[in-house]
This record gives C-alpha cells, structure tokens and sequence, in this order.
C-alpha cells in the first residue's frame, strides 16, 4: 500500500465534501502531520464555506505543473470556475470548460499517460465499518478502516454526518485531474459521499502511525466570509497567459 503524502491528503480532503440542503456554512481547520518525516513535516489546511463557494488556504504551496504554485484555491460553483492564487492580488481562473485543456498540458509536461485506467475498488474486501464512535468538537463520528495491501497496513477514518457541504466542481476535478495527478491509490469516495464528512484520518503501518489529518476547529459563526470573494483589484490570468509565461521560461 503507497502511503499518502501530505499534498495528495490535502486533496483527498479537499474532495470529501457532500451535497445536501442542510448544507454547512463556515470554516473548518485541519492539522496533517507525517511523523515518518525526519523534520517533523506538517502542514495547516483551512477550508472556508459560503454561499455555494469554497476556499481552500493552505500553509503549503500547491504545486498544479511545472513553473505553477498555488497559494490557495476558490471554488466558485456559481461561476463554474476555479481561482488558483499564485500570488496576494493575482491568480489563473480556470473555467470548468478549460478543465480538460489544463490536465491536457500538465500531463505532457510532466511525462504522464493522459489517459489512465483505473481498476474498480474492492470496497467487500477492503473497507470495514468498526462500530467504534468518538466525539469530535461536537459531533459523533463514526470509525471505517481501509486495509492495506499489507496485513499491518490500514487507513483510519472518522467520519460523521453532522456536517454536509456542496462540493460542486472538486467531483469533476478529482475525477479529471486528480487521478491522474497522483499515483497513490485514494478511494476518496470512502469519504466524499453524500452523507459524511471526515474530521479525522489516520494511517498506521506495523502498529505505528505514519499520517494523520485532524480537524482542529470547526467553525459556523464569526469566520471570515470574505474569503469566497475577490477584491476589485485583483488580477486573473487566463490559460493563455499561463502558457505564454511557461514557453518563454523554456526559452
């Protein structure tokens, strides 16, 4: 079983939010640690939620390709577009029209197959509900275990269903992009689901604990519903002058 990197974490947990019509507005913090990592790796995730938009802010540098990092990313479902933030009054808005382009690009750069089969997922053999319950700020969350292809692998989450949120695009996103972009095998369904939401996971190789990613706050009043917006003088690029500055850094 590959073990999760912190980035492809931080995407799988991007990507579990559900749609319902009780639907979560605030914002919600995760702590993700890798104690395998001699300089004790760590890394904040802050998501934000606000009407039919998400914000994900991150103290790691997302990297999309070659020459391109993102300080955060906008999620607007009402616009159907993404704002990747590369910098505090300037990102790249990608409409979900442009999706397939960008993936297309990434992928020749990067020396990846631009189409990948994926097997199905053997969710009888491998996934286990526990019965165990814990509290977690508040909610009851419920505990499934992810088996390894090891015997002394697995993956633990706690999920409860207390919290529903809208992830509009990231679906699409993950489906297009993100498989292609990883090569860990995420069965991110087992948290993306529309009756769930993960406030803490956890993965275990021989006994020892080599991930985890845990809320730390979860927020529904007096969090900063600016966050889903932009200011007037903030600059978006398009595909177009993403490419044009890539080429010419080839020169």
């Amino acid at each position: 079983m590959k073990l999760f990197s912190i980035q492809a974490l931080l995407f799988a947990l991007l990507l579990s939010f559900s749609s319902d019509r009780n639907l979560f507005e605030g914002e919600i913090t995760y702590l993700i640690q890798n104690p395998e990592s001699a300089l004790g790796e760590t890394a904040h995730l802050s998501l934000t939620f606000n009407n039919n938009r998400i914000f994900v802010d991150s103290n790691i540098s997302m990297n999309v390709m070659a020459g391109l990092s993102a300080r955060g990313v906008l999620v607007r479902n009402d616009l159907q577009d993404f704002i990747l933030i590369t910098d505090e009054k300037e990102g790249l808005k990608v409409a979900k029209t442009e999706l397939d382009n960008l993936v297309t690009l990434m992928n020749r750069i990067q020396g990846r197959q631009e189409t990948v089969e994926r097997k199905p997922f053997p969710w009888d053999e491998k996934v286990t509900e526990t019965g165990q319950t814990r509290q977690i700020h508040g909610y009851t969350a419920y505990e499934f275990q992810l088996k390894g292809d090891a015997d002394d692998e697995y993956i633990s989450v706690w999920l409860t269903d207390g919290i529903k949120v809208d992830w509009g695009l990231l679906l699409e996103a993950w489906y297009t992009t993100g498989t292609m972009q990883f090569d860990h095998e995420i069965p991110v369904e087992m948290v993306m689901n529309s009756n769930s939401f993960p406030l803490l996971v956890e993965v275990y190789r021989g006994g020892t604990q080599v991930m985890k990613a845990e809320a730390q706050n979860v927020n529904r009043s007096g969090f900063d519903r600016s966050k889903t917006s932009l200011s007037s003088d903030f600059k978006l690029l398009g595909l177009t002058d993403l490419m044009m500055n890539f080429f010419r850094q080839q020169r």
